[in-house]
């Protein structure tokens, strides 16, 4: 399990704590894994991508054009990439793929550390 380090923080922190959020999404994609990728797990990992994503984009999005973020387009560009790795994966799931749990928790931990 992945635990918060305050080496994640940006110091805003509304923002630190949506980053606080992935950090249980990662860890739930931990358990759906030891849960041998039960359907369910995997829809209630996917579901939680999907709302963290717009939740947390939308803000810190908003946060980046109010105090004219320098890299705000290649950022936003990250941001519009999780969503359609997300819309893949719910798709492939939606299909009956239920061995998606690796590729989603290793997309989950580069996001975390690239991000």
């Amino acid at each position: 399990m992945i635990e918060w380090d305050d080496n994640y923080s940006v110091n805003v922190s509304i923002i630190d704590e949506q980053h606080k959020k992935l950090i249980d999404i990662i860890n739930k994609a931990i358990v759906a894994k030891q849960h041998n990728d039960r359907p369910e797990k995997i829809s209630e990992l996917l579901y939680d991508m999907t709302i963290y994503a717009y939740e947390h984009f939308r803000i810190e999005e908003a946060y980046m054009e109010k105090f004219e973020y320098p890299e705000y387009q290649s950022h936003k560009k990250e941001h519009s990439d999780f969503y359609i790795k997300t819309l893949v994966y719910n798709n492939r799931e939606t299909k009956g793929d239920n061995q998606i749990t690796d590729d989603i928790l290793e997309y989950l931990q580069q996001w975390l550390v690239g991000h």
